[in-house]
């Protein structure tokens, strides 16, 4: 049952006006169907645990929902496992390897909701988790996205949390803070938030050039906020997370570093479009390069070459979200310049 309320008030149209609102609002929040996806490859040591989490905490969120798994051509049967265990589970399967961004956005292009629940493989959600990302759209138009808290599974220890950054002397710094309430944030975790399927659909979803993985999640973050969007940290909507565990059994420690390393400038080339804060970052790339341990020289020369073979894409890409921009670089920057701490 919808329960309203009325105002002491002598004009009774208004009283049924407003009485009348407040049962329509409740109606259209209940409404909006969820479709969670599930990138999996290769994750049969945690997958169960991921997707009965997630089941129990969609039921307990009282939405309408689907469950998308999206398989990246697993060769160890997680997936068909899972299919078996939990037969409502909608199994779609790559039949090659596409890596984390295609794979997700093929699972937006296939899901019905309006609001995508996007989760990795090796998160294990509480109770609460769905609900407690779903009720900021409730409430709020202009959100893009919400992100949970994810801790460590076994040490039970913070691993992913509020996450902000700077701009300085050409580099992105990012920051950190572990709040206590839900708050603006600039970045979403990939593997355990909730975004609208329009608004992500109308952004084309993760960008290709960050494949396999990292970053593209940071990417779409930060050009929802460009458009005028927001995004919001809920800490009560936990997982426990096992780390980059599907990552590294798949490329080794050394790839994902490079990952790490080459898609933080490709966030940067892609991005900023400031023209001193552009001139900034390709003034300081030569000697951020030659900069740190062997390393690190490996990984960044690599990554200065990548942005240098790519630059082509880039320069197109850049356009396309110039068309879509309504506020700046140093005015997204500047709405977190007080929050956190330096990494």
């Amino acid at each position: 049952m919808v329960r309203g309320f009325f105002v002491v008030d002598r004009r009774d149209g208004i009283i049924a006006v407003e009485y009348t609102c407040l049962c329509e609002t409740v109606r259209a929040q209940m409404s909006q169907k969820i479709s969670i996806i599930v990138p999996n490859w290769n994750g049969r040591a945690f997958l169960s645990r991921c997707i009965g989490g997630l089941l129990q905490s969609a039921v307990g969120s009282g939405r309408s929902f689907e469950l998308l798994l999206m398989d990246d051509a697993s060769s160890d049967g997680s997936a068909e496992e899972v299919a078996k265990q939990f037969p409502d589970v909608h199994l779609i399967t790559n039949q090659r390897n596409l890596g984390f961004g295609h794979t997700v956005n093929l699972g937006a292009r296939k899901a019905t909701g309006d609001l995508l629940i996007l989760v990795n493989n090796d998160l294990v959600p509480r109770e609460h988790f769905i609900e407690n990302l779903c009720r900021h759209f409730d409430r709020n138009s202009q959100i893009f996205g919400v992100s949970g808290k994810t801790v460590d599974w076994d040490a039970a220890t913070p691993n992913h949390v509020n996450m902000t950054a700077r701009f300085c002397r050409g580099e992105i710094q990012l920051k950190w803070s572990d709040d206590a309430e839900a708050a603006p944030t600039m970045f979403l975790q990939g593997g355990s938030c909730a975004v609208r399927r329009d608004a992500f659909l109308e952004i084309a979803g993760f960008q290709p050039l960050y494949r396999p993985a990292y970053w593209e999640d940071y990417d779409i973050s930060y050009q929802a906020l460009k458009m005028g969007f927001s995004n919001i940290y809920d800490p009560a909507a936990v997982g426990s997370h096992l780390g980059q565990g599907s990552m590294i059994r798949a490329y080794g420690e050394d790839s994902v570093a490079h990952f790490k390393v080459r898609n933080r400038l490709l966030f940067l080339a892609l991005n900023i479009t400031d023209r001193q804060m552009q001139k900034e970052f390709w003034d300081a790339l030569p000697q951020y390069v030659r900069s740190g341990s062997d390393a690190r020289l490996k990984h960044r020369a690599r990554a200065a070459w990548y942005l240098l073979k790519n630059a082509p894409s880039i320069r197109s890409e850049r356009r396309l979200r110039a068309a879509r921009q309504k506020l700046s670089d140093r005015e997204v920057f500047a709405q977190f310049a007080d929050v956190g701490t330096l990494c």
